[in-house]
């Protein structure tokens, strides 16, 4: 049907688009993908393009948006449990890792953390935790993207745990107030 915004073909054109964009996101930083080269890339006119997406940057709140409605993190999950689900799915999907590198015009970590529940009522101190523990993720899981993906979701996410909370760090922490850093 000619006209309605979720025919096959529309939904076929903004798949297209999306996935051009996530393979632009490989090998550039969003601030220099112009729509016109998505266009080029994707085989379609601007004005098809425009129809869908206001920017490149709408495009991308879209993938984001689709991302995170497609993961199932089971009612009542641990956030362990929770944390190998997203793992898994860029696992499974690594060029949408790549929305996590588009910093300062993505909010995707953020967007992840907002769907964690909190049943406790938050101190000053949670929200610098918070900022503490997704700046380590993202960090954490750049590296990982860059280094090939080579640990499986399950095994960083023990590593996480272990770095979360600080199962080595202690020998370290002597050695620093030692003076004796190694």
């Amino acid at each position: 049907m000619v006209g309605i915004r979720n025919n096959r073909r529309a939904k076929y054109t903004k798949k297209i688009i999306k996935e051009t964009v996530l393979s632009l996101l490989q090998t550039k930083t969003i601030d220099i993908i112009t729509v016109t080269e998505i266009c080029k890339e994707a085989d379609v006119n601007r004005t098809t393009f425009y129809r869908y997406y206001n920017d490149v940057y709408m495009c991308v709140d879209q993938i984001e948006k689709d991302f995170l409605d497609k993961l199932e993190v089971p009612e009542g999950s641990s956030l362990i449990d929770g944390l190998t689900i997203v793992l898994t799915a860029f696992y499974e999907n690594p060029q949408l890792s790549n929305l996590v590198f588009v910093e300062g015009k993505t909010e995707l970590l953020d967007k992840m953390l907002s769907y964690r529940p909190h049943p406790f009522k938050k101190t000053t101190l949670d929200a610098y935790q918070d900022t503490y523990i997704m700046l380590g993720f993202q960090g954490i899981l750049k590296r990982w993207v860059k280094g090939g993906m080579k640990e499986a979701p399950d095994k960083l996410t023990k590593i996480i745990v272990q770095i979360l909370f600080a199962d080595n760090l202690q020998d370290k922490r002597k050695q620093f107030e030692n003076g004796r850093i190694q």
